[in-house]
């Protein structure tokens, strides 16, 4: 499962990927997730005008997940029930869901985020 900076990062900015998930990515073999809360998240920062999008994000969005056919990851109530019971290592709530997807649903989880590593998943280092 991709954090939401790994996969703009995977769309945009892939020099700044690690080989290994440069690689893991590429593999048609693999299936590439992507929470439903990474996609609110970057609706949210597209508002904010934390992050630029290269068009509308109602068209970005459904484009962008064709390109890896990235899986999205719907919420669920136990995913809920996870993300709130989590200790507060991480206070982001969309960190957070994505920790709990990727518990939940034992998938590795591409991340440069050093917090993700207080929790009890793999996480998979995505920069060089």
């Amino acid at each position: 499962m991709l954090d939401t900076h790994c996969w703009l990062w995977a769309l945009s900015e892939p020099e700044k990927l690690s080989p290994q998930a440069s690689a893991m990515i590429s593999d048609h073999t693999n299936n590439i997730y992507l929470s439903t809360a990474s996609i609110w998240e970057l609706g949210i920062k597209a508002q904010l005008g934390k992050i630029s999008l290269p068009e509308a994000f109602e068209t970005f969005v459904p484009t962008r997940l064709q390109v890896f056919q990235t899986i999205p990851i719907q919420i669920t109530p136990s995913h809920a029930i996870i993300a709130a019971t989590l200790p507060l290592h991480h206070k982001d709530p969309f960190d957070r869901m994505i920790i709990a997807q990727g518990k939940s649903e034992n998938l590795p989880i591409l991340s440069n985020d050093k917090v993700f590593h207080n929790y009890d998943i793999t996480i998979i280092e995505i920069a060089r």
